[in-house]
């Protein structure tokens, strides 16, 4: 890989971790136009587009240069999942789903070390990672959410967050 290809690739992905998606765009699709075999430009140009059918396709593509990707699997299977949940007014924009009830207990997997724990404790028995926070939500991918709630930082995100709209995966 060329040291401009290198440095795109890089700074995109940093664009991409502090929520500069346009800027992240355009430095991914460079390095995507120089060499379309680029598994990593694909899997952070995922996380740079905000439609859905655009993630799907930078998914599928890193699939199609790597099926054994897990990054790229685990991906696809947000979006469904996010899919499945999300809600869209007949003008196509996003509607916010109802509270999630605090007296509903589901079972869900630590995002961070898969640990089993329930949706209502506030931090992971084995890691201490906060449960309820953006990583471990089925709308994890849906950016309007965390823009209304001013939660646009990646860190943020990964903290305990009291989003009104917080749903565990299912």
């Amino acid at each position: 890989m060329s040291d401009n290809l290198a440095r795109w690739l890089y700074e995109g992905a940093v664009a991409v971790t502090e929520g500069r998606r346009e800027d992240a765009r355009e430095l991914l699709l460079r390095v995507i136009e120089a060499d379309e075999q680029n598994e990593l430009a694909w899997l952070w140009l995922s996380g740079a587009v905000e439609d859905r059918d655009d993630q799907q396709v930078a998914l599928e593509n890193v699939l199609a240069l790597n099926p054994a990707n897990a990054a790229a699997r685990s991906g696809l299977a947000n979006l469904e999942r996010a899919a499945a949940g999300v809600s869209r007014s007949p003008s196509g924009e996003w509607v916010a789903p109802p509270p999630w009830d605090d007296n509903e207990v589901v079972d869900i997997a630590c995002w961070q070390c898969g640990a089993s724990v329930y949706s209502i404790a506030q931090f992971c028995w084995q890691c201490n990672a906060p449960v309820r926070c953006c990583n471990n939500c089925a709308f994890r991918l849906e950016i309007r959410c965390k823009q209304l709630q001013d939660l646009t930082n990646a860190v943020v995100q990964a903290a305990r967050n009291d989003c009104p709209w917080w749903r565990p995966p299912t």
